[in-house]
């Protein structure tokens, strides 16, 4: 858990079981025993037990796990806590800090990966899952990646450059490990058919490589 959202009980909505990692698990727990493990937001500000022991979840994703993480703010890649390197602020022109996002949920957004898992097991993502969302769609993504990310979805405000780092998608070892800034918090309580549909999918990634 992050900082407190209700995706948890979200997820239990769909009939899967979530166990709350605590401290203890993070430190010393057998995570291999989890398929999937969702970061919840602003965790890396939240958490200093998630920041302590984020070495143990890339490891966890190296030996065959998914992790998922939701929002962070730039402090997540700025202490160099994704698996490669990235960064999620740039300096304007007056000096001060900013960032991407697309505030407009109903901006359009491209799928750049249609044969990708993500949006083909078990569901077909298609751009109307992207209809009815609530209260923007991303917020704090990557601004630069490392090569070895692979961007999955494209969206940004009119007016605004492309914007690809909301949902971008890694391969370590013999695992998955997904930075999705879109706003699953958000959507997921408000009932969102499509935010339910494509966050099934996520979850689902072990199952997809098994395929």
């Amino acid at each position: 858990m992050g900082s407190g959202d209700e995706v948890p009980a979200a997820i239990e909505r769909t009939g899967l079981k979530v166990t709350m990692l605590n401290e203890d698990d993070l430190a010393a727990g057998d995570l291999s025993r989890f398929d999937t493990i969702v970061v919840g937001i602003r965790a890396s500000q939240s958490r200093p037990d998630f920041v302590a022991n984020h070495k143990r979840l890339v490891e966890y994703v190296a030996r065959g796990g998914n992790l998922i993480v939701q929002y962070q703010r730039p402090d997540y890649a700025a202490r160099n806590l994704p698996p490669f390197p990235a960064t999620m602020e740039t300096r304007g022109a007056n000096g001060q800090p900013d960032i991407a996002r697309v505030v407009d949920e109903s901006a359009p957004v491209r799928i750049l990966q249609p044969a990708h898992p993500v949006f083909n097991f078990p569901n077909r993502i298609t751009p109307e899952d992207f209809r009815g969302w609530v209260q923007e769609r991303d917020l704090y993504n990557f601004v630069t990646m490392d090569s070895r990310y692979t961007p999955l979805l494209e969206s940004h405000d009119a007016g605004e450059p492309d914007n690809s780092g909301g949902m971008v998608f890694a391969r370590l070892g013999r695992g998955t490990y997904v930075y999705c800034s879109y706003a699953f918090f958000r959507q997921l309580p408000a009932g969102v058919p499509g935010a339910y549909r494509l966050f099934a999918n996520l979850l689902s990634l072990p199952k997809a490589a098994t395929r």
